[in-house]
Formats: C-alpha cells, structure tokens, sequence
C-alpha cells in the first residue's frame, strides 16, 4: 500500500497560515492538529463548516490522521446540514467557534517536531458536493492522491510556486478553494490568509497582511466589484480565477489596474483542477502536467494519474491535442428556439456588455406545458429600465433569444463561490410570475 505524506513543511518555522497578524509556524501548526485529534470524538464522519482557513486546516489534518472521512457541502443551509445528517448519520460537526474553544483549552506554547505523517494515497479523505447550479448537490469521493497532487500542481503551475502567499475570497468547502488555498499550506510550502474577505476593502487588508510574494485566489464576480470599487491592492504577484467564464476584457482591466497577471483555472468537483491560461493571451487552455483531455463520441473525457478513473465531462471542447484545447461552453448550456441555437453564457455575455449592467444571467425556466421554453432573465443596472436594456440587447442578438421575461433586481442569487444555482433563479422568476399585473 502506497501513501503520501500529509504535511511536508520545509521546517517547523516555516510559516503555515497567516492568522491575527502573526504566522502559524508549521511546528506549532503540528502540535494544534494533534491536540484536536485528542478531542475529536468517535465519529466516523466530520462535517467541516469552517470558514477560517487555519481552523479549517487543523480540523481537517486531524480528521485524516484519525481515519475520519471529511464532508464539505456546497452551503450551511438548514435543509443541506439535515440532509447530510440524515445520510451520515455519525457525524461530528465543526465549526469555527467549536474549534477556536478547543485550541484556546490546548496548553499554551505548544509546538511540535515536523511529523512524519503519511497517509494510504488512495484513501478516501474527503466528500465533496457539486455546487447545486443545475440540480441537487452531488457527492464525489476524493482521495488523498488527487487532492494532494493537485494543489501541488496548482501550486507549481499556476499559484507561483513554493513560498507564495495566498488570499482567497472562495470558501475552503469548494474544490477550486480546497486545492488552491488549504491543501497547498500542507502540501505545497504556501503560505494561506486564514480569512475568506469578502468586501473590496477586505480583500486588500487581507492582501496586506501577508508577505511577498502575494497571490489572489477569486472569481470573475469579485474581480469585477474590486474593480468598480476602485480599490488598489497591494502588489501582486498574479491573480487566479475560477468557477465562472472570465471575459478577456474583465481580465485585461484587473492586470491593467493591478500591474499583475491574470491566469485562469479550469476544473470541476468530479476532478479538480485540470487546465489553465492566461486569459488575455486567449490561447487554449492547457492542462496540468501529466493531463489528457480526449473526445470520446463528441464527449470530452479528462483523465490524469492521480486520478482514479478518467471523468466524462459536461463541457463542449474544441480538442487541438491531448494537451491543449478550447471551451466552447457545457452541454446542458446550449438552447434551441424557433429552430435556432444559441449558447446561454454567450448570450449573458452579451447582456453584460451592455453600459449600465453590473452583473446578469440569462437562463431557461422550467417547462410547464408543450410550449416551446423561452429564454428568461435576471439583471442588476440600477439605471436602466427593462425595456431599454431589451431595445439594446435586440441589436445584439436574434430576436428568438430574447429573453422573456427580463427582471431587474439588486442582486443576484450568487453563491459563495460566485455561481448561480437553478433553484434560486427559478425561485425569483416563479415570485414575478405571481406578482399582480398593472
């Protein structure tokens, strides 16, 4: 049976996590997980709600080092917790304030020796849940081999190496922010933020907080509100972007703005990370070494050996080679009306271009008798009517496409990671149907 190791810090100080302007050094990182594990009860399961990094990261070590399977859902609403309670039924929930209490009863001054932990590679650590955009949350099983060759990979290729300093605005909980931003302080010498800043203004303490050379770990919709807000960063060595379509000219203005570079991350919950790009340089996309990415019957099949099985993906790609590729959208994405068809993200780009529209989404409601579905839409522009943002939507696209209806609001539905679950479109649009009529 072969295993990997669980941490491989340079030295006990080398610095772990960044928490209350100080570092954790690895050492003292150590000890902490040890002690939890001291007090972690006999639960097979340990449920990680934990939105500081450092906390994450030790409740996490220790449920691994205990041989307890860690389970991360896509969100902390009541209806998903009773749901996993009731599939998992022994079960240990932490959260931040749980674990902040057991590590303040710890004995002051702890500090380890730099463990030999290993772990069997193919052991099952972690359950993962797809984010609930088109459907009910799915579980995939994650094995230490993947997650750990992966944010080495991240790391390597694409975070900046051994040494960088990461902030990021996604939650520990979600693929792209697990691999980028909490396995790579175990297994890849970075150092973390232990905070998730959500507010312009946060992210650049957060930023500022940390040594050089500093990375950014977020997704198009924090991007573009640090951008409206006008905020200047501290600097950067780069900028990672994930979980949404990022435009071109969105990236061009962060690295204008920034004097950085902007790289993106292609991945899903079934695989993790698999390719990236600098996306003004609107080159494929490339994968991760040792990634292959094949059409099998038009389908497009993602296969690397820290993989168990190769994963049948739902996005439509144009394949140059094994190793290099375009993204033409997902399967589930493409519509068909008057005989006509047409990609949604395409056609909420195009609302997004319009001047005075901070932020969109276009998407097809549920059928509700034999007529064919039209398109419907959600948009933020405070300063615009409906009415004119169709007139000028029109010039863009067919007419077939035009969404019916559009619905201003303040904001949309977004989930921590920036992405839009069907339901909570479905929701508002079922609210406006039943709204009285003038």
């Amino acid at each position: 049976m072969s295993t990997l190791p669980l941490f491989s810090a340079a030295s006990p100080h080398a610095p772990v996590v960044a928490t209350r302007g100080r570092y954790v050094a690895a050492g003292e990182f150590a000890a902490a997980v040890q002690w939890l594990g001291e007090q972690l009860s006999a639960a097979r399961y340990v449920v990680n709600l934990c939105e500081n990094r450092y906390y994450f990261l030790v409740g996490f070590a220790a449920a691994c080092l205990g041989e307890r399977l860690t389970l991360l859902p896509p969100n902390q609403a009541n209806a998903t917790l009773q749901d996993l309670s009731e599939q998992y039924p022994e079960q240990l929930v932490l959260n931040d304030s749980i674990v902040e209490q057991w590590l303040r009863a710890a004995p002051s001054g702890m500090s380890a020796a730099l463990p030999g932990w290993n772990i069997a590679a193919d052991r099952v650590v972690a359950l993962t849940f797809t984010s609930g955009s088109t459907g009910k949350p799915q579980s995939h099983p994650k094995t230490w081999r993947t997650l750990s060759r992966n944010a080495q990979l991240a790391a390597a290729e694409v975070l900046g190496g051994a040494g960088s300093q990461i902030v990021a605005t996604v939650p520990a909980q979600h693929v792209y922010g697990l691999e980028t931003s909490v396995i790579t302080a175990l297994v890849a010498r970075c150092a973390v933020f232990d905070g998730k800043p959500f507010f312009p203004v946060d992210v650049r303490a957060a930023l500022a907080a940390l040594h050089e050379p500093r990375t950014l770990v977020t997704t198009p919709t924090h991007l573009r509100a640090m951008l409206e807000a006008n905020v200047m960063l501290p600097k950067l060595q780069r900028i990672v972007s994930a979980t949404a379509p990022l435009s071109v000219e969105l990236a061009r203005a962060a690295e204008e703005t920034w004097r950085t570079t902007v790289h993106e991350i292609y991945g899903c919950t079934e695989a993790g990370i698999m390719a990236t790009r600098r996306t003004v340089e609107e080159k494929p996309w490339r994968t991760f070494t040792d990634g292959c990415m094949t059409l099998r019957s038009e389908a497009a099949e993602y296969s690397a050996p820290q993989l168990p099985e190769a994963i049948s993906l739902q996005d439509v790609i144009e394949s140059l080679s094994p190793t290099e590729f375009y993204l033409r959208g997902r399967a589930a994405d493409m519509i068909k009306v008057a005989g006509k068809r047409a990609s949604l993200q395409a056609l909420t780009q195009h609302l997004l271009n319009i001047e005075g529209v901070r932020d969109a989404a276009i998407f097809l409601p549920d059928a509700q008798d034999d007529r064919e579905l039209r398109p419907a839409a959600l948009a933020v522009a405070p300063n615009r009517s409906a009415r004119d943002i169709l007139v000028a939507l029109s010039e863009r696209i067919d007419a077939v496409f035009l969404p019916r209806p559009l619905i201003l609001v303040d904001e949309l539905p977004r989930n921590t990671v920036g992405k839009l679950p069907q339901a909570a479109l479905l929701e508002i649009l079922d609210r406006h149907r039943k709204q009285p009529k003038p």
